[in-house]
Order: structure tokens, then C-alpha cells, then sequence
């Protein structure tokens, strides 16, 4: 069964079950005295502390073991037995610890209920565990329903009988005691029936060019990109037929499971414990035990999701695809928990009065700090069950023995004051779920905990403000609820795909026609343009500029993008960027992508575009330079570009140098070094016009990146010394500032502008120089060099990382960075050496004869699927071009 249809069962038979217990509450609240409801309440706080231990001590490592076994067969033989044995041997201890806890306020039948209970509700923990991991969560939902069903008929009857708190929690036993004899009948089938047969091995297919191999939980698997896994068992010990990972390990997995969980819900339930034990039992913890159940209505929500989503979890290939699981998941919990916690914080009296005796209202005050207990406590036990099945539920101890001993050392200075409970019990869970908050935002980076946690927190807050300003007007304030309600439920509604190919909403920022557009826009072009033809739904958004109109060219439809802005390059970037911040949802619900690709621009790098969708997102990086324009206009754009590297979990880097610089600005994330690839015509340019004389400079016409007054200082010292001219083609922001320096360096007779060149035009341009000169203070790829190095043109250019990797001293003259007279020697040298000129030259193509767009299209499509994880044909790109 799919995690989202088990989820949504388990949240119905939990909503159902939280439901009835809520109503049992009311329902006993009416039929018990104050003293007794107290103690009933205290009773059932220590029982569902054992409920939570037996959840998590057996099931979760059960649910393990029958994911990655089948029935019958020696492994989950050998767990099942573990899991009775350890299950009556908690259930002992805990028996016993539930006796020393109540024994202040107990009789000798009420101790007997509680004991009997707790043994029982241990026993059926293996079972359990065994649907869950099996996902068969219609009949754990039905079993669950079942045992509420029969616990509270039998409570009710017990009430109204007149035995009291001791009758009630009897019915529980005999509830759960039904459940525990199920769960026997259920082990048997696997206990004792022959395993099936083995399947034949197949050798894994492999889809991707990359693989790798990883120990989980026994078994040795292998990883394909696309995320599929095969598995195959670990050969038994000769001497024992035990396989790896036996008894003791799970015996261990076990211990590790129950103290991580016993730890949370001895801070969840210890307030009402510490209370109860100092109270002994009395009237004055009875308000706030009956407002507890309504407070802790998160709790059922996040302890359905963590049951449904656990196995899939555990059995999600890589870290990528369970944190992106957890994250849908974790998103869903917050919008729904949030809305219910500032329902239950601001509830009118009205309401309450409907349910609860008059003599409970004056306990009315304790609902804003008991939602806010609720809400924490439901959020940690979410986190929870990630870092459980991450294996890293070891590293939360130290969060939850904190808060543990916080709580512990002030609940008894606070207790006589139900409020002063309220508010450390919230303190107290929501200091722990910020702590194993921040410990899944460390070790699951990808799930980006703090940005999926701040929009809904946001929306409750609101909900909370604007419900709490109508509590004195009950119709208003249930309107009000009802709508937010249904726009919650809206907002966690599974999104349906349209039927169709992939689609790729592609936030371009520039349009490869705008004139002084850069190499970036090409590699976007020239990619896009292959799989739009494999079939590919492509989509770019564009900064605007006077005369974009949305169109179609070579299958990809180009979309401006931007607020109306002031004319210029710069105005009309932030106005793309702001409309993305804040309009990326309008150009989703349009083009309903699969995958949505940001490309790294000037000056932010990146806007964090993975914080603002569920859409899975890839970064294309070719540009990564936000420090040199924080200096450049006094703002503080790396710090953008930092947030914005560390939100993405997928980067593609034009070079190596660039991929080694986003791995250690991002050691999480997934980095693919694919550089630009060459047009055909590339390979035609040199055969095409005789070489020149002249040195050529072919890019955008600026200062800041290109280098441009280097170049032109260095030319202005070179040229008594040689012949050749200096023509620049291109066009740019700083032309008019560049011209100026022309002429202020006297230079204008052997300086010669032609302009912007594209197309084919440009291969013919780079072939007819003698040699190409880049003066750029930075790149990301260098696309001009690998064009001049394919027409046959050597390369003059700084030795700066990623065109260092083209320009060598076999192709060309690499010059220290930002070094005028060396870059003058250089011009002169180059310029009276023609023969030097053609040996490094005619050494070029062999240099970039592999960068191929059919293959660097290739590869980005494979990545793109590999994201997107759509269930749609494969196009094929070299054979679409």
C-alpha cells in the first residue's frame, strides 16, 4: 500500500480512536467524580506512557525486519520470537514501574487493571509491528478501531455500574488484552508456515551510470540513480545458520528504540505524573486532565503519519528520497497541527460548556499553554520517528534527556498551580521538538527542516490572532474556523499529475535574444532545445526588456518574467527576481511542472528556490560570485547566495573547479560537474576564411567579470611594439565606459568595434584572428575559449579556476590572474610569433572535441528524471537532435 493511502487510513482510524477517547473523556466526566476522574486520568497518562514504549521498544524494529524479509523465512522467524520474548519482558518491568508510580493515590483494583493493562498492550506490539512493516495498514487500522470500540464500551459500562476509576481502567485491560490475543493468532502464520520459494536471481539492471553499495539494516544493496534497489540476503554463519545482524543486534536496535521513545513520553506525560503523585490523586489536577486530551489532538495526527510513513522511510532508496518523503510529510503535520493547536488554544467558552461540567470551566485559562504542550509534543514525536529510522534516533538522547531533566527538576516547584504546570510542560516539549528540530536540519539537510517549519508556524500564529479576537462571538469564530479549516485541507491535498510528459518550468532569468546576453543563456538554449525535441515540455522565464514577448523557438517556449521595472540590465534582474519570490506559485499553478530548474545568476547567485515549492528543484550553476558584487554595490549579496547554496539538495556545475567549490560550500549536497558542449559548426569555422593578423576579444562588454580595462591597459602597452589590431565584438553595460577609456589611452586608430556577433557568424569571427585574448577576472566555464580552441585559435587568457582547465600551455598562454605587464609580454609575444600561433592552435580541437551538447543534454535529462520521479516514457535525446 502506498504511504500516502496508509497514511490516510491511519489517520482516520487514529482520528477515529482519538475521537472516542476524547468522547470517553467527556463522557467519564460526567459519569466520575472529580477525584475519581483524576485518578482515572492519571492512570491512563501512565498507560499511554507504555503505549508509547511499546510502540517504539518492538514495533518500529518488527516493522523493520518485515520490510526487508518475507513471511515465513528464518529472519523474520527469528525477529518474531525476539519480539515476544522482549515484549513480555518490558511488559513485566513496566508493570512494576507503573505500580511504584501510582501506588500514592491506587487501590489494590485499580493497581491490578493497570498492571494487567500493561502487560497486554506490550504483548500486541509485535503484531503491530508486523503490519506496519508489511504496510497492511487496513487491518492495523481495523484492529485499532476494534480494541477502542471494545475498551470503551466496557469503560462506560464500568462507570455507569459504579466501579469507579478502578472498572474503567479494568475495560482497558480486556481491550487490550483482545488486541493481544490477536496479535498471538496473527504471529502464528509466520511462526510456523514454510518460507516461500526463493526467487531466481537476476543481476540488477542498470539505469544510471552511477552506483553504489550500502549496509542497511543486514542487508547488502546497491543503489541506482533512479532511485531502484536490489537486495540480497547475508549468508548465514556455517557454524549457527544465524545471519548478520541477529538477536543481539536486534536486541540492541530494540534498547536503543524503547529508551529514545521511553525518554519522550515519560516528557510528555510527566507533568501530569509529578502532579498527580504530589496531589495524591486529589480534585485539583481534574480540569486540567480533561483539557489535556482535547491539548494533545497533534499527538493522534503525528503518531498516524509516523506509522504510515516509517516504512517507507526504511526502505526509501538514498537520503534524498526519504527526506524528501519526510518533508511532504512534516509539511502536511504543521498545517494541520497548527490550525488545530490555535482551535483548541482559543476555543470558545460557549463550546466548552457544551461538553464539559460547569465545574471544569474555571480551568479554561490552561488552554493556551496546554495546545502549545500539545503541539510541541506531537512535534517531537514526528521527529522522532525520522531520526528512528535514520538511525539516528542515538543522537537525540542528549535533546530529550535535557528536557527530561529540565522538566523533571521544575515540575515539583510548580505543580501546585495548574497554570505554572501548563506553561513548563510547554516550555519543556517545545524546547524539545526545537532541539530535535535543529538535529534533523544537521544530519538530514535535505529535509530543510527550519524553511518547511517557518510557513506554517506563520500560518498558525495568524490563525491564532485572528480566532482568539473572535472568542466571544461562537458563530463567527466557527465560520472562521471552518473556512481556515478548509483551506488547510486544500493546502495538504495530494496534487494530481496531469497526464503528459516531463515538464521543466526553467527560471532562466535571461533570454539567449536580449541583446548583451551572456554564455549562460546559450548553455540554456542549446540544452533545452534537445529535450524539447525528445519530447520534454520546456518552459524558461525570462528577466523582461522592451520588445519580450512570450514565444516559442526550437520547441522551447520562452515567458517573460518581472515586475514593470526601470529600463536597464540590472533593474529588470531584480524585478525577475522579486516576481519569482514572490509569484513562483502563479507560474506553477499555470504550467504545473514536474521539476523546476534555477539557474545561479548575478548578483544573488540564488533566491533559494527550494524554499519557496514542493516542486523538487535542480541548480544549474554558472555563476557563483555574489561576493564580488557585494563589493562591487555595497550590499550584502553573498549572504544571499550562502542562504541560497545550502538550500539545494541537486547542483549542476558548468566545470569541475566550480563543483569542487559548491561541494564544500554544500558538503550535502548531490554535485554533477557537466560542462557547455560546442556547436557542429564550431568544427567547421577554421576551414572556412584564412587567418588573420589581428587579436581578438568575443564576449560581453564589461569591467566587473570580463576584465575588459585590463585588456585594454595591456593592449595600449603592447601596441608600439606590434601590428596587429584590437577588435572587440560583443555588446555590454560598459561599452560607453570602455570607449571613453579608448580614447583616453589613445588608442582608438588600432581599436576596432564590431558589435554583437551570434549565430554561426561568431565561429567564422574566432577563426580569422591570430589568437583570441580573455582578460576575464572570473568565470564559470570559459565558452569563448573552447569555441576559439575548436576554430583552431589559440587562447591568451588569466590563469584563473575553471579556464585554466581549457587554456594550457599546449593550446594557448595562461597568464597570472589580474597581471597587466605579464598580460602585455604575453600580447607581444603571441602577436610577433605567427608560427607559435598556428603549432598552439592547430593543438585546439583534439582539446575540446568532448564537449558534445547531445551528451552534456544527455546527462542533465538523466539527473532531471532522476529528481523529478515521474512515472513517464523515457525520451531519448541524441536520437530527438
Amino acid at each position: 500500500m502506498s504511504a500516502p493511502r496508509g497514511a490516510g487510513l491511519m489517520l482516520a482510524a487514529t482520528t477515529f480512536t482519538g475521537v472516542a477517547n476524547y468522547g470517553l473523556s467527556l463522557v467519564l466526566v460526567h459519569l466520575l467524580s472529580p477525584g475519581e476522574f483524576s485518578r482515572f486520568a492519571a492512570a491512563s497518562t501512565l498507560l499511554l506512557t507504555v503505549g508509547t514504549v511499546a510502540g517504539a521498544a518492538v514495533p518500529w524494529v518488527m516493522a523493520r525486519e518485515a520490510a526487508l524479509s518475507r513471511r515465513g523465512d528464518a529472519r523474520r522467524r527469528r525477529a518474531i520470537r525476539f519480539g515476544l520474548g522482549a515484549s513480555l519482558a518490558l511488559g513485566l518491568v513496566c508493570s512494576l514501574m507503573v505500580l511504584v508510580a501510582s501506588a500514592s493515590y491506587a487501590g489494590t483494583a485499580l493497581l491490578a487493571g493497570e498492571a494487567a493493562a500493561t502487560v497486554f498492550i506490550l504483548l500486541c506490539a509485535v503484531g503491530v509491528g508486523v503490519l506496519q512493516g508489511e504496510r497492511n495498514f487496513a487491518t492495523l487500522a481495523g484492529v485499532r478501531i476494534l480494541e477502542v470500540a471494545i475498551r470503551i464500551a466496557l469503560a462506560v459500562l464500568a462507570a455507569l455500574i459504579g466501579w469507579g476509576s478502578a472498572g474503567v481502567i479494568g475495560a482497558f485491560a480486556v481491550g487490550a488484552g483482545t488486541a493481544a490475543l490477536w496479535s498471538l493468532l496473527t504471529l502464528g502464520r509466520d511462526l510456523w508456515a514454510p518460507p516461500p520459494p526463493a526467487a531466481p536471481s537476476v543481476p540488477p539492471r542498470m539505469t544510471d551510470w552511477r552506483t553504489r553499495d550500502t549496509q542497511v539494516a543486514g542487508l547488502k544493496t546497491r543503489e541506482l540513480s533512479p532511485g531502484r534497489r536490489t537486495t540480497t540476503p547475508e549468508a548465514p554463519d556455517p557454524r549457527t545458520g544465524a545471519v548478520a545482524g541477529g538477536t543481539r543486534a536486534l536486541a540492541r536496535h530494540a534498547a536503543g528504540l524503547a529508551a529514545g521513545q521511553a525518554a519522550l513520553s515519560l516528557l510528555l506525560t510527566l507533568d501530569v505524573i509529578i502532579g498527580a503523585a504530589l496531589q495524591r490523586g486529589g480534585d485539583g489536577l481534574a480540569g486540567y486532565q480533561a483539557l489535556l486530551v482535547l491539548a494533545r489532538i497533534p499527538l493522534f495526527l503525528a503518531t498516524a503519519l509516523a506509522t504510515a510513513v516509517f516504512p517507507r522511510l526504511v526502505g526509501t532508496h538514498g537520503d534524498r528520497g526519504a527526506n524528501q518523503t519526510f518533508r511532504a510529510t512534516l509539511r502536511t503535520f504543521l498545517l494541520l497541527s497548527v490550525l488545530i493547536t490555535a482551535g483548541v488554544a482559543t476555543v470558545p467558552a460557549g463550546l466548552v460548556e457544551v461538553v464539559l461540567p460547569t465545574e471544569y470551566l474555571a480551568s479554561l485559562s490552561l488552554l493556551p499553554p496546554l495546545a502549545l504542550a500539545g503541539f510541541g509534543g506531537a512535534l517531537a514525536t514526528l521527529l522522532i520517528a525520522y531520526l528512528q529510522a535514520r538511525d539516528l534516533l542515538r543522537a537525540a538522547a542528549g535533546v530529550l534527556v535535557t528536557a527530561l531533566i529540565a522538566s523533571g527538576c521544575a515540575y515539583p516547584f510548580v505543580a501546585a498551580d495548574p497554570a505554572h504546570l501548563a506553561w513548563a510542560s510547554a516550555a519543556a516539549t517545545l524546547g524539545a521538538a526545537a532541539g530535535l528540530l535543529a538535529l534533523v536540519d544537521r544530519r538530514g539537510r535535505t529535509v530543510r527542516a527550519p524553511a518547511t517549519v517557518i510557513g506554517p508556524v506563520l500560518f498558525g500564529i495568524l490563525a491564532w490572532l485572528l480566532l482568539g479576537r473572535l472568542t466571544d462571538h461562537l458563530v463567527v469564530w466557527l465560520l472562521t474556523a471552518g473556512i481556515l479549516g478548509a483551506a488547510t485541507l486544500l493546502l495538504v491535498r495530494p496534487r494530481s499529475r496531469p497526464e503528459g510528459p516531463l515538464r521543466v518550468l526553467h527560471l532562466g532569468f535571461e533570454d539567449p535574444a536580449r541583446p548583451g546576453a551572456g554564455g549562460g543563456s546559450v548553455r540554456t538554449h542549446e540544452v533545452n532545445r534537445r529535450l524539447a525535441a525528445a519530447g520534454v515540455e520546456v518552459v524558461v522565464a525570462c528577466s523582461r526588456y522592451p520588445g519580450f514577448t512570450e514565444r516559442v523557438q526550437d520547441g522551447v517556449r520562452y515567458v517573460p518574467c518581472g515586475w514593470p521595472a526601470p529600463p536597464g540590465h540590472f533593474p529588470s534582474l531584480l524585478a525577475y527576481f522579486g516576481l519569482v519570490l514572490t509569484g513562483l506559485w502563479r507560474l506553477e499553478r499555470r504550467w504545473r511542472p514536474d521539476l523546476i530548474v534555477e539557474d545561479f545568476a548575478a548578483p544573488f547567485s540564488s533566491i533559494a528556490v527550494p524554499y519557496l515549492t514542493r516542486t523538487p528543484v535542480v541548480g544549474v550553476v554558472q555563476w557563483l560570485f555574489a561576493r564580488d558584487k557585494a563589493r562591487q554595490y555595497h550590499l550584502p549579496f553573498h549572504l544571499v547566495e550562502r542562504l541560497g547554496v545550502g538550500a539545494h539538495d541537486k547542483l549542476i556545475a558548468v566545470s569541475e573547479d566550480l563543483a569542487g567549490e559548491l561541494r564544500g560550500r554544500n558538503p550535502h549536497a548531490e554535485v554533477h560537474a557537466l560542462p557547455n558542449g560546442l556547436e557542429p559548426a564550431a568544427w567547421q569555422g577554421a576551414a572556412a576564411f584564412g587567418r588573420g593578423d589581428h587579436i581578438l576579444f568575443l564576449g560581453r562588454l564589461e569591467i566587473a567579470q570580463k576584465g575588459m580595462d585590463l585588456l585594454l591597459d595591456a593592449y595600449a602597452a603592447a601596441a608600439p611594439s606590434i601590428r596587429a589590431d584590437l577588435h572587440l565584438a560583443g555588446d555590454g553595460p560598459d561599452a560607453e565606459v570602455l570607449l571613453a577609456r579608448v580614447r583616453a589611452l589613445g588608442i582608438e586608430d588600432r581599436v576596432h568595434w564590431l558589435g554583437r556577433v551570434d549565430g554561426a557568424q561568431r565561429f567564422d569571427l574566432l577563426a580569422r584572428a591570430q589568437f583570441v585574448c580573455m582578460p576575464s577576472r572570473y568565470e564559470t566555464f570559459g565558452m569563448v575559449a573552447a569555441e576559439a580552441l575548436a576554430v583552431g585559435t589559440p587562447v591568451v587568457a588569466f590563469d584563473i579556476p575553471c579556464l585554466r582547465a581549457l587554456v594550457h600551455e599546449g593550446v594557448g598562454v595562461p597568464v597570472p590572474a589580474e597581471d597587466v605587464p605579464a598580460l602585455t609580454s604575453a600580447l607581444i609575444t603571441m602577436a610577433n610569433d605567427p608560427a607559435r600561433c598556428r603549432r598552439l592552435g592547430a593543438a585546439g580541437p583534439a582539446s575540446v572535441r568532448h564537449l558534445d551538447w547531445d551528451l552534456v543534454a544527455a546527462a542533465q535529462l538523466a539527473i532531471y528524471r532522476a529528481v523529478a520521479e515521474v512515472d513517464v516514457p523515457e525520451p531519448r535525446v541524441a536520437a530527438a537532435v
